[in-house]
């Protein structure tokens, strides 16, 4: 198997991704008997044809992301959905690295002999149209902070959860709230909502925003997503329900509703902005719908490993 490893320059503060350079040679230095080689992007788009270019060669390849959520993101979409000869993962250094926060963080992979020893594992995407998200898309008021948060977060001294945290002030500042037609294909049958609604959100991971657990019980490979509406609120109530949003405590809340189903379909009276693992857009109707098992996702072994034993645990009982 080839491994491929698509690296973002610009990723994270202070250009981290670059810092991978000397690690990955070093590496496979020690292992001349593996095939690898390294590919830097150039532009919005360019990990998309990357992971393209090196599918289309028809072997067995590994592609590791270098960069934070949108660099992983942009790799899948290059990626044919299920097919089994190729496996994705990431070595996140970007400012939020959602995605691996579902799985128990960054750190084990940024473990570089790790993760290439590890393990692929299926997991579930989620189809919004023309684009494919591996962990959470949104339409509505976290969009907007999602938007405003890339004009932040480039600030000195400005983490990815600061960022966010900022953004949200600046949204909240502006009227909030719009009226929505959603129709969510549930366990349950069709289910519908209309009235005005902050945001809506299809869930695949737990996490977004630099750290904010919308979905704290979604399961990335379970073949459902979680959809959470939010509905509007007054402003001196969003401090609360924030709060309890990000630490994932929202159940109960009376303005919060989780629904597990296969698809939603949203329809705005006007523009709102959209989020696909951190990529935005202005659009006032999107549907979403789960990809079963679409893309082979490689864990670090001692994640891996972990993973294995917790199988196990589960087939037994």
């Amino acid at each position: 198997m080839r491994h491929v490893f698509i690296l973002n320059p610009v990723a994270g503060k202070n250009q981290t991704a670059l810092t991978l350079r000397g690690k990955i040679d070093a590496y496979f230095s020690r292992h001349p008997e593996l095939e690898y080689r390294v590919r830097l992007t150039d532009g919005v788009g360019a990990a998309t044809r990357i992971a393209r270019e090196e599918c289309e060669m028809g072997d067995p390849v590994r592609l590791y992301a270098c960069g934070g959520d949108g660099t992983l993101q942009e790799t899948a979409n290059g990626i044919p959905v299920g097919r089994d000869d190729v496996e994705l993962t990431v070595i996140p250094c970007g400012s939020g690295n959602d995605y691996v926060r579902t799985f128990g963080g960054s750190e084990a992979f940024c473990e570089l002999a790790d993760l290439i020893e590890g393990q692929a594992v299926p997991v579930d995407a989620v189809d919004c149209g023309d684009r494919i998200s591996l962990n959470i898309a949104s339409i509505g008021l976290d969009a907007s902070v999602g938007h405003k948060m890339q004009r932040y977060k480039g600030l000195p001294g400005v983490s990815g959860s600061m960022a966010y945290n900022i953004a949200v002030v600046d949204v909240v500042c502006h009227p909030i709230g719009v009226d929505m037609t959603i129709e969510i294909d549930s366990e349950d049958g069709v289910i519908r909502r209309q009235g005005k609604y902050l945001m809506t959100l299809a869930a695949n991971g737990r996490f977004y925003g630099g750290g904010y657990q919308g979905a704290p019980t979604a399961v990335p490979d379970d073949g459902l997503l979680e959809f959470v509406l939010v509905k509007k609120i007054s402003r001196f109530e969003i401090p609360f329900v924030l709060g309890k949003y990000k630490a994932g405590e929202h159940e109960g809340v009376k303005c919060i509703e989780t629904i597990r189903g296969s698809a939603m379909r949203v329809q705005a009276v006007k523009p709102m902005m959209c989020n696909i693992d951190g990529e935005c857009f202005a659009t006032d109707s999107i549907s979403f719908r789960i990809l079963p098992n679409a893309y082979r996702f490689v864990l670090p072994s001692s994640l891996a490993a972990a993973q294995n034993k917790k199988n196990r645990a589960v087939a037994t009982v």
